[in-house]
């Protein structure tokens, strides 16, 4: 019986945990694995659970994943607001209402007003208190600890315990870190989730996991409910089963239509225009898809009645993580078509692209879908010096645009050795050490 008593806590801790991310039970062979036992110690596990039925857990007769438990934890939930998400938007909208001259500052940057509303409703969920207007809110940021008044801030990482978000009457350094730049404030705050998981991976030297989180929102922009839970249940998404409840929404709360099309390049919902036809989210893409790939095969839709079956990344993370890392992902294959060793995403993300070709040449890649050069970006990406050669690479698609023959002497002359080049360059010159050329 004490075997038994001590057991018990163990059998219900994993059973919570498994009900998180799964609606049926597990079988014996799955709670034998989650319980770090051999499979064939089943018979031992079907023992301990007949001391626990009717108590603790239940189960129907020759009923497939009936187990239950009967006293569950208390349920999430349902509507989550991770509270990194609230405190960007209020660090932005602190941040964009300390630039505006006093009579500019109504109404209160939009930034702002999202924050504060996810910051009473998560105080309203969890019964708890929050601050109840402006200047509340104002005092608490400059004399309070963010952990006294910010509902959930426990949940932050590497928090420091004394840190508020307005210093001396300025934003603190804190703020400015947590901000976020340019237009579209809600996309940039959803596109943060990535790089929280970049900072995470570093911290925790988890190259493997990274690599797969991102390639997964880049290829797997949509994908079926059951696939999403088996992500969830993997071994190498553990550390960030967070992260990706985070990145990823439910289809049938992405949009109402009464069938969702996807886009044959980038596989995302599309919109619906006024005429009633559909098109890709966005308008590079779609002129790709229309232009470029018109052969590109579409994928079966996807009726109302399914929707609920169905997830979706979410549209800052598929405008800033999906559309980008396709062009990563395809100059990646490209290289590793021609015969060489090609690694994404290496040293978690320092680089998109590491290439080892023919006669130890190493390069190093960044890939970047840019619209127009400035230097100031570009000198973000620096030479690496375990690499021969260092290159910034460009979608062939955007050759017009960016008029790399024109400038590129110009502003290579002021990157300390990193090289412009597009899709189609790097590939020409991939071919020919290939082919044997000394053209490194």
């Amino acid at each position: 019986m004490v075997g038994i008593t001590k057991h018990r806590q163990k059998i219900l801790k994993v059973l919570q945990e498994w009900f998180k991310d799964h609606e049926q039970g597990p079988t014996l062979e799955e709670l034998c694995q989650l319980l770090d036992m051999n499979p064939r110690q089943k018979a031992t596990v079907q023992k301990w659970l007949q001391t626990m039925r009717g108590i603790d857990v239940e189960w129907d007769a020759h009923a497939h994943r009936s187990l239950r438990l009967l006293t569950p934890e208390p349920q999430e939930i349902e509507v989550q607001l991770p509270v990194t998400e609230t405190l960007r938007y209020l660090a932005t909208g602190l941040a964009e209402w300390e630039k505006r001259s006093p009579e500019l500052r109504s109404p209160i940057p939009e930034a702002l007003r999202i924050g504060m509303s996810r910051l009473y409703l998560t105080a309203l969920l969890r019964g708890e208190n929050a601050p109840g207007d402006l200047p509340e809110l104002f005092k608490n940021a400059e004399e309070t600890s963010l952990l006294n008044w910010l509902p959930s801030a426990e949940e932050i990482k590497y928090l420091p315990p004394d840190v508020t978000l307005i210093e001396d009457g300025l934003v603190s350094d804190f703020t400015e870190s947590w901000r976020v730049d340019g237009k579209g404030v809600t996309e940039q705050v959803q596109e943060s989730v990535m790089q929280d998981v970049l900072k995470h991976c570093r911290t925790l030297q988890l190259e493997e996991a990274y690599r797969s989180f991102r390639q997964a929102i880049v290829l797997k922009p949509t994908l079926p409910y059951e696939e999403f839970r088996r992500m969830l249940t993997a071994p190498l998404f553990h550390p960030l089963r967070n992260y990706l409840r985070q990145a990823y929404m439910e289809l049938k709360k992405f949009a109402e239509y009464d069938v969702y099309y996807r886009c044959p390049r980038c596989r995302y919902p599309q919109r619906q225009r006024s005429d009633g036809s559909y098109g890709c989210r966005n308008v590079f893409c779609q002129t790709l898809c229309t232009r470029t790939n018109p052969s590109l095969p579409p994928l079966p839709p996807i009726p109302k009645s399914e929707a609920h079956q169905w997830m979706v990344v979410l549209p800052g993370m598929h405008k800033y993580v999906t559309l980008p890392g396709l062009w990563e992902v395809s100059l990646h294959e490209s290289l590793a078509r021609l015969g060489m060793r090609v690694t994404l995403y290496p040293q978690i993300d320092e680089y998109d692209l590491l290439v080892e070709l023919p006669g130890n040449v190493r390069w190093m890649i960044d890939v970047k879908d840019w619209t127009y050069l400035r230097l100031d970006r570009l000198r973000q990406v620096h030479f690496c010096r375990d690499a021969d050669q260092t290159f910034i690479v460009f979608p062939d698609a955007r050759k017009e645009h960016l008029r790399l023959e024109v400038v590129r002497d110009e502003y290579e002359a002021e990157l300390g050795g990193v090289r412009l080049n597009l899709m189609s360059e790097v590939l020409e010159r991939a071919e020919a050490i290939v082919g044997g050329k000394t053209y490194a």
